[in-house]
């Protein structure tokens, strides 16, 4: 209850950035931070729950030029995010060979260039105000190679790297940044490569063809999982965290 409390002091009317808040990890994200009394701006390019967000911004995330835009009016209009969490992601599946340019292309928009875009705009304003932190949901995929995610593996590891070099260039300022890197988590993505209602428990048992072990806590990961780490290490009680990439898969990559 204390550190609830805490959380609520911290966040009460402040501003913060939420991409991907559609579903998934970042409406789980987006929700987390509107109970402590944050105001939410999320991005997406539609909305489940829109209540949930003091102001949603309708974009697409796989045209960098476009967020770019709305970035920077957003920081115009005095709505500068105390923190940001970029959660949005694509997978795209194919053997090296399959996959087109475009496949390519759209994971590494979505999951890289946007998060350069607003890593850019929001960098003069971080460095000014002196306070706050980017978080970016990564992937355990960025550091162990996939069978069929190549485009999804590099653009994850790329997105790691970017928030890591954000974190040195910021760290003077007294701006942290830091990677969450969930493995397999109950979103639409993953029930997306299911098969049948035998999904999960194969995903657990992992898959010795493909050279990918299971999980040894034996469950999924849900997105509430992923977000009550995302909101604590944004947080003043993770004041001394930063460049850090926290993995949290079950085990699957011990």
């Amino acid at each position: 209850m204390q550190l609830e409390q805490t959380l609520k002091q911290e966040y009460q009317d402040k501003i913060v950035w939420v991409t991907g808040v559609g579903q998934g990890i970042g409406l789980a994200v987006a929700k987390h931070f509107t109970a402590l009394g944050a105001k939410v701006i999320g991005f997406d390019r539609q909305f489940s729950e829109p209540d949930v967000l003091y102001k949603p911004v309708v974009c697409d995330l796989s045209q960098p030029q476009q967020v770019e835009q709305l970035v920077a009016e957003l920081i115009d209009q005095q709505l500068a995010p105390y923190n940001l969490i970029y959660v949005a992601g694509v997978l795209e599946m194919g053997a090296l060979e399959e996959l087109d340019l475009a496949q390519w292309q759209h994971c590494h928009n979505v999951n890289a260039a946007s998060l350069f875009t607003f890593i850019k705009h929001c960098g003069t304003h971080f460095k000014q105000q002196r306070v706050g932190s980017l978080v970016t949901i990564g992937s355990n995929a960025a550091d162990t190679p996939r069978q069929q995610m190549a485009a999804y593996c590099a653009s994850k590891a790329a997105a790691t790297q970017l928030t890591l070099t954000a974190g040195i260039e910021w760290a003077n300022f007294g701006v942290r940044c830091n990677v969450i890197a969930p493995g397999s988590t109950l979103t639409p993505m993953q029930t997306g490569m299911w098969q049948d209602d035998q999904g999960a428990q194969r995903v657990i048992n992992g898959f010795a063809e493909q050279y990918k072990l299971g999980i040894p806590l034996q469950k999924i990961a849900t997105p509430e999982e992923i977000a009550n780490s995302a909101v604590f290490i944004a947080s003043n009680l993770s004041s001394h965290t930063t460049m850090q990439v926290l993995t949290i898969d079950g085990g699957a990559t011990f």
